[in-house]
């Protein structure tokens, strides 16, 4: 099979497994948040950022080791990996269980510390996780991948319904988080070729840190990036507040964990194996930065459009106060997914710093949020800091990227793609009709369709003024028709 077909086929699972777990995860969500209301939401809500806090600044990127590395695949540098996953597993959760009580009293629920000391399980779990599904990724073999991301959330969908009949509470999500952690680990031994070992090994040790340190700091501030608003608005507001907000947040969030796994996954191999060959790597950097300005412009003015139906459809009236910052948290995510591109260019070469650096200047808008949240400030006021952030920091990680003989094409390509989103978006949403906030069911579901159709239309013409991908587009229908083109695919040139 060749380089070109095992991308379109590792794409076409990888598509279809993440939407599968976007669907299965919004359901989970909307099942619990049904189910309780918005104020046990929101103490669920403080289960999650506290896992959030784990998992990020923790996060030392084992897992792209293995793809990155030219030893990658090796027994020993399987092995090394593991180790380090489980003491870092057993040392995050030594650290959860000492910090519950403040962490507990930050968000004004003393009463709830056992809870969040049972959350220290989760990383402790994490620590067994079994890798040898990812290396199978250095020979663009994502159906195990798939696999790992799909079974755990479709069972953790039957979790929900379960424990809705037994708590009526905050006691749902808690069951379900750290069920999800017992499913993941299960998933990764199963789907292992080799057994799981342990191997200290202090030179291959040592290079996975080097690799992972600027992403262990990165993680810090990611959190802080990430979640930093629902800690202020949790800390500052009631659990109401930040039970809505929180829904506004996961909906534009879910687009972006998706989308940024997908371009990993699918576009790390690619461009590792070819950042000597500028004729392969700058066009395919330039249709990453494509990719992302078009998935960014989908993702606002869909949440412009459909927003509002989308909230009182899925969550329900409770939750319609989330769709007065869902535009802004929208224009904020598609920043932070053009970023995706330099990012993804700069870990392909190693350059792990990349996103550490851009995210040192993104943290620099939360002090601003602290402020206007302590003066008294609207949670609106609070959520629009992040598009200042993401702005500035978007700028650095393009500075940063390391693209030797591209950097000017690839500038030149950011500012056409934002100054044509930028405008797009202007004028669809300045000559849309009001949404619907109470209206009837039909009437939701039409804008529902309405808003996602002129969405997907606009940001499928702007990701088609990208010449290389519009060549990839015709060798794909090509592909379909069962024809042959003269034309050279980019990637057949991957070899």
């Amino acid at each position: 099979m060749s380089v070109r077909s095992s991308i379109l086929k590792g794409a076409s699972i990888l598509s279809a497994s993440q939407g599968l777990v976007a669907i299965s995860s919004m359901l989970r969500n909307i099942i619990v948040a049904r189910h309780i209301d918005s104020e046990n939401f929101g103490i669920a809500t403080t289960f999650a950022l506290t896992i959030s806090l784990v998992e990020m600044t923790s996060n030392l990127a084992l897992d792209r080791v293995l793809v990155q590395d030219d030893e990658g695949d090796s027994d020993a540098m399987l092995g090394s990996a593991h180790l380090i996953q489980f003491a870092k597993g057993i040392l995050i959760a030594l650290v959860l269980i000492a910090i519950a009580g403040p962490v507990a009293n930050l968000f004004g629920l003393p009463h709830l510390i056992h809870a969040f000391q049972l959350v220290a399980l989760i990383p402790a779990l994490h620590g067994l996780m079994h890798f040898d599904f990812v290396v199978r990724q250095r020979k663009l073999d994502f159906f195990p991948t798939a696999l790992f991301d799909t079974l755990p959330e479709l069972l953790t969908l039957l979790v929900a319904l379960l424990a809705t009949l037994i708590f009526d509470d905050y006691r749902v999500m808690l069951t379900v988080i750290l069920l999800q952690a017992v499913l993941s680990v299960v998933a990764s031994h199963l789907l292992a070729r080799r057994p799981y070992r342990w191997t200290f090994n202090w030179p291959l040790a040592r290079r996975k840190l080097r690799f992972g340190w600027p992403l262990l700091i990165n993680g810090f501030l990611m959190f802080g990036i990430f979640q930093g608003d629902r800690v202020i608005i949790g800390s500052q507001f009631d659990m109401h507040t930040l039970g809505w907000y929180s829904v506004a947040f996961s909906l534009c969030m879910l687009p972006t964990i998706i989308f940024a796994k997908l371009s990993a996954s699918i576009l790390m191999p690619i461009l590792s194996r070819n950042r000597d060959n500028s004729e392969i790597f700058i066009p395919c950097c330039t249709m990453s930065l494509t990719a992302c300005a078009a998935f960014g412009l989908l993702m606002v003015l869909g949440f412009a459009l459909a927003g509002s139906a989308l909230i009182q459809l899925s969550f329900g009236d409770q939750y319609i106060q989330a769709a007065s910052v869902i535009v802004i948290l929208s224009i904020m995510q598609a920043l932070r997914v053009l970023r995706i591109a330099p990012s993804i260019i700069a870990n392909s070469q190693g350059r792990t710093e990349n996103a550490m650096i851009a995210n040192i200047f993104r943290s620099l808008a939360l002090p601003v949020a602290i402020y206007l949240a302590v003066t008294g400030h609207s949670v609106q006021a609070v959520a629009a800091c992040g598009i200042a952030g993401e702005a500035v920091a978007l700028g650095i990680s393009v500075y940063l990227a390391p693209i030797k003989h591209g950097k000017v094409m690839f500038v030149r390509r950011l500012l056409l793609l934002s100054a044509c989103g930028v405008a797009i978006a202007t004028v669809t949403i300045g000559l849309a009709p009001a949404q619907t906030t109470a209206g009837e069911f039909s009437d939701l579901i039409l804008q529902l369709f309405y808003g996602g159709a002129i969405a997907l239309l606009l940001a499928s013409l702007l990701a088609l003024t990208d010449p290389h991908l519009r060549k990839e587009c015709r060798h794909l229908w090509q592909r379909t028709r069962d024809t042959k083109t003269p034309e050279q695919s980019l990637i057949n040139n991957d070899t």
